[in-house]
């Protein structure tokens, strides 16, 4: 039955993508993905192999590293992606293998497991040499694939089993324990140089074994791995629509704790802007989902960037890759903190520009702390002390970042605004094709910032990053001036509060 569901979901879905240039991006992003997975096959294959490339290594941290980002990518959302928010499908009856299918056909939307896997296809690529053989180069893609639709559907089963565990009290005070665990061991692992070890004990090794067979065209171990991936695969396609059934039966507790808990009342504020921040900083602390969102945006890339022992120079991408998660978790549609109080707030008897002027500092607030923590973070395993022109430049991609991620989230605010109560652990600020469209515009532009000036540290001139960070900043400044504009016209606003608070 979820066959036939789930293809009137998505064409629904579809329906419901009323701009041309979201649904454009959408099929330029599908018909993308087989284009960067040919141009990362052929990559791999012409790439130079040095003698000082430890292949062995390469391969089964690649493999890993794929495994461990289709776990964590579904449990920092929260669990399942789903292609509607359960208060849409209330009336109608589907099936729970339709919302595991639906939660598995949305996972490549995630730009970061987009990424993993066409490295993953290079990789798989560069480690089956060329000449060896007619076929062997496609036996081998055929397990990385294989591989790669094993580990996202258990981690989307582990995340729908993570859902059901946290509708108790007990269950989510373990499922934090757990975390810290996890998070313990990592560190450990890192600090003690652990890590070739863990590696050589991944349960990822026969794989790569088997990804090496099939380049040197070894039939028999390549034809036994795949067909034991092959079946794993559909042992967690049952037990994901199992467990997906039992989450979404299981009742839970925490919206009866929340609404009893004691509340205080907070000290009033003197002036208008200052009421209207702690409105919207109250309101992104509310949401269990940006919670969440900005505890795992301020700790795994610093501790990853940490573990990886970068250079000062290059430590500058990772405020970049993190200030565009920062506009992901609610600036793309800064007015859904509002809800369904916007129509309230907006007849507040205070200066409309206010309203907006409070957005973009909460979110000014939320994308540089994050960009800072992280950046601090990822220094504090960096070799050597660094220059002023590290300084200047790590400083510069920060105040550069943000000031593109303030203006981008501001003109998509008041240009594509939607209701978004971001009540349950699984709500987004706009639909899962919306977010992968807005995420590939974000961290692909900031990516390119966060390399420039990664470029510019190396010239060991504070004086470059500066210029760079000037220009910039004037023309975010431009931008963020070009929509407050916007937001003074009555007919503008009124378009948004209308939006955002009844859809």
């Amino acid at each position: 039955m979820n066959r036939a569901q789930l293809p009137e979901l998505v064409r629904l879905r579809w329906r419901m993508v009323r701009s041309e240039r979201v649904r454009l991006g959408l099929l330029l992003l599908a018909a993308l993905l087989p284009g960067l997975l040919c141009g990362a096959v052929i990559a791999g294959q012409l790439a130079p192999r040095g003698a000082s490339l430890d292949t062995t290594l390469l391969a089964p941290t690649a493999f890993l590293g794929f495994a461990v980002l289709a776990l964590v990518a579904p449990l920092a959302a929260g669990g399942g992606n789903e292609l509607f928010p359960p208060d849409q499908l209330v009336a109608f009856p589907l099936r729970p293998s339709t919302d595991f299918a639906a939660s598995l056909l949305v996972a490549p939307l995630n730009l970061a497991w987009m990424s993993q896997f066409v490295v993953l296809f290079g990789v798989t690529s560069f480690v089956t040499a060329p000449g060896r053989g007619d076929y062997g180069l496609g036996l081998a893609l055929v397990t990385t694939l294989v591989y790669v639709s094993v580990v996202t559907t258990a981690g989307q089963a582990v995340a729908w089993a993570v859902i059901g565990v946290r509708q108790r009290a007990r269950g989510r005070q373990a499922v934090w324990l757990l975390a810290a665990a996890i998070a313990v061991a990592a560190v450990a692992i890192v600090r003690y140089h652990a890590g070739r070890a863990v590696l050589d004990r991944s349960p990822t090794a026969p794989v790569v074994h088997a990804v090496l067979s099939g380049g040197n065209e070894q039939l028999g171990p390549w034809l036994s791995c795949t067909a034991t991936l092959a079946a794993l695969l559909v042992v967690f396609v049952r037990v994901g629509n199992r467990t997906c059934a039992w989450a979404l039966r299981r009742p839970g507790d925490g919206h009866r704790s929340h609404e009893s808990r004691p509340r205080q009342r907070r000290p009033d504020r003197k002036g208008e802007l200052a009421a209207l921040l702690q409105v919207d900083r109250a309101n992104v602390w509310r949401s269990a989902p940006l919670r969440r969102g900005l505890l795992v945006l301020t700790l795994v890339p610093g501790l990853v960037a940490a573990g990886a022992a970068l250079e000062w120079a290059s430590l500058a991408v990772v405020p970049a890759l993190v200030t565009a998660g920062a506009g992901l978790l609610f600036g793309v549609n800064m007015f859904c903190l509002d809800a369904g109080g916007a129509t309230w707030l907006a007849s507040l008897p205070c200066r409309p520009r206010l309203a907006i002027v409070s957005k973009i500092v909460v979110l000014g607030e939320t994308v540089v702390g994050s960009a800072l923590i992280a950046a601090i973070a990822g220094s504090l395993r960096t070799q050597g002390s660094p220059t002023a022109a590290d300084v200047a430049a790590l400083l510069g991609c920060v105040v550069s970042c943000t000031m593109f991620v303030l203006a981008t989230c501001a003109r998509l605010s008041l240009t594509r605004p939607g209701r978004a109560e971001l009540r349950g652990n699984r709500d987004t600020p706009a639909p899962p094709a919306a977010m992968a469209v807005y995420s590939i515009r974000l961290a692909t532009v900031t990516t390119l910032i966060g390399l420039v000036f990664g470029q510019a540290a190396r010239l060991d001139s504070w004086l470059v990053p500066a210029v760079f960070t000037t220009a910039i900043t004037v023309l975010g400044g431009l931008s963020l001036a070009r929509s407050l504009r916007r937001w003074d016209d009555p007919a503008s606003r009124a378009s948004v509060v209308a939006a955002v608070s009844s859809g």
